[in-house]
């Protein structure tokens, strides 16, 4: 039985070592690594903003709060309509979104962010 136990620990041990060894890179061009932010070749063309901004217009025919979201439901603005009356606003949103939520009074509208001006009345 001792035997056993002593022939699996040491079983145990080799699988360990072996197992954390590195793999090698194997192929014609191995990626290379910069270890400054001099050596970093960025197309001049490249946008580094995460955000952007997005102005939004929004018509009701009826009082009442309105709720802008993401896709994923995380709020970005809540503001209170009054009927028949433009309300604009300005969101700074994470660029990669592409649609916004609009929900008012029971009604959920997805907004395609198509440009940097969008307007929506609500029936």
């Amino acid at each position: 039985m001792m035997k056993k136990v002593i022939v699996l620990m040491f079983f145990s041990f080799a699988m360990m070592l072996v197992s954390c060894q590195k793999q090698s890179l194997v192929g014609p061009n191995p990626p290379t690594e910069s270890k400054t932010m001099d050596n970093l070749q960025v197309p001049s063309s490249f946008n580094w903003k995460t955000t952007r901004t997005v102005q939004l217009t929004l018509t009701a025919k009826a009082n009442n709060l309105v709720d802008i979201t993401s896709s994923k439901g995380v709020s970005f603005q809540r503001a209170f309509l009054k009927a028949n009356t433009a309300y604009t606003m300005k969101l700074v949103i994470p660029a990669y979104e592409k649609t916004l939520k609009v929900k008012f009074m029971g009604q959920e509208v997805t907004l395609n962010i198509n440009s940097d001006n969008l307007s929506y009345q609500f029936k």
